[in-house]
């Protein structure tokens, strides 16, 4: 099979790494306790989204342009980038190279690895047909959606398209694809142990990429949750400012202590029950009140300041167009 298992080879090991980074950015709980707890604070940026991204590229891309040959761009989505990459040399290097070597191997260099592959196959539906085929498959469509959705265009909603296909367009769209990747996760999992080559479980490494990644990111969920479930906040007030502007008041919950600066993340039941978006906290720390202010710039912001306007007092002659509510009852909780 020669180099072309080689290039399939070192394209997987960069997608195993880049699709255990993946997962790290938003798992902001970690990252603030490796940010203020270690030494990786004063040397990684962690809160500069570009310069941490910067980070992650110049340590891998040697290791990339090495392997592969190819030189990454240097964009917010720097990682996803790898990750297309490594799944096109890897697909391209089995459809292209190593499987039709294996099609048209005669029967003396066949014979070395017919204890891996069986008995020699006659067309390309023999290696799709296996479980290795089917997940390969089924990862890149799910990818290539996902992706799809996440660029500008759809995912802020410039795409117009027909009902009803204009829900894959939004900001909701682009946040439910992504959670694709607990499928895609898994499929690279069941992908990487139905190897025709390796049988030795400890050559098969991409549980060992993504264990722990996976694991920081089910804590992190499972903090969240934790956290929202402990007390349930009361919308005090709310304001409707004219240019889209959505501000909230909330009780402040016992014990909860912030810095200027920092952010909480918001959830609206009404509007979505999975979702919750950061936002800065906009109170001052010996505020008795928790307070937030919202630009209206998606669909799920769209949403909220729907909601919410309902129930605002409309603006009479002779009035700005301010709108506002007071003491609302609500179970959004911040974390």
């Amino acid at each position: 099979m020669g180099h072309c298992v080689c290039f399939a080879k070192g394209a997987a090991e960069t997608l195993k790494l880049n699709m255990a980074l993946i997962l790290l950015p938003v798992c902001r709980n970690t990252i603030t306790w490796l940010r203020n707890k270690t030494k990786l604070g004063a040397v990684v940026p962690f809160d500069d989204n570009l310069n941490f991204h910067k980070v992650t590229r110049n340590m891998f891309s040697g290791i990339k342009n090495r392997m592969n040959g190819v030189h990454l761009i240097a964009s917010l989505q720097v990682i996803a980038v790898g990750i297309s990459i490594g799944v096109g040399i890897h697909g391209i290097s089995h459809l292209a190279c190593d499987f039709p070597r294996l099609l048209h191997a005669t029967p003396d260099e066949y014979e070395p690895i017919e204890k891996y592959f069986g008995e020699q196959a006659k067309s390309y539906w023999h290696f799709v047909k296996h479980i290795e085929g089917v997940t390969g498959i089924i990862m890149v469509v799910l990818m290539a959606f996902a992706f799809t959705l996440a660029t500008p265009m759809f995912r802020r909603g410039r795409m117009k398209l027909p009902k009803p296909l204009d829900k894959l367009t939004g900001f909701n769209a682009f946040w439910y694809s992504h959670h694709l990747f607990v499928i895609v996760s898994t499929l690279l999992i069941v992908h990487g142990i139905k190897l025709f080559l390796t049988k030795k479980w400890y050559k098969k490494t991409t549980w060992m990429y993504l264990a722990i990644p996976v694991f920081l990111y089910i804590c992190e969920r499972l903090t969240r949750l934790l956290r929202s479930s402990i007390e349930a906040v009361t919308i005090q007030k709310v304001a409707v400012y004219p240019g889209n502007v959505l501000a909230l008041h909330m009780s402040r919950p016992r014990g909860f202590r912030y810095k200027s600066g920092q952010y909480i993340f918001v959830n609206c039941d009404v509007v979505s029950p999975f979702e919750w978006h950061p936002f800065s906290i906009t109170s001052a720390p010996g505020d008795d009140y928790v307070s937030v202010h919202i630009r209206t710039l998606g669909d799920w912001t769209g949403q909220l300041r729907t909601v919410f306007s309902r129930v605002c007092k409309q603006p009479t002659n002779g009035k700005s167009g301010l709108l506002r509510a007071d003491c609302l009852q609500g179970n959004n909780n911040p974390e």
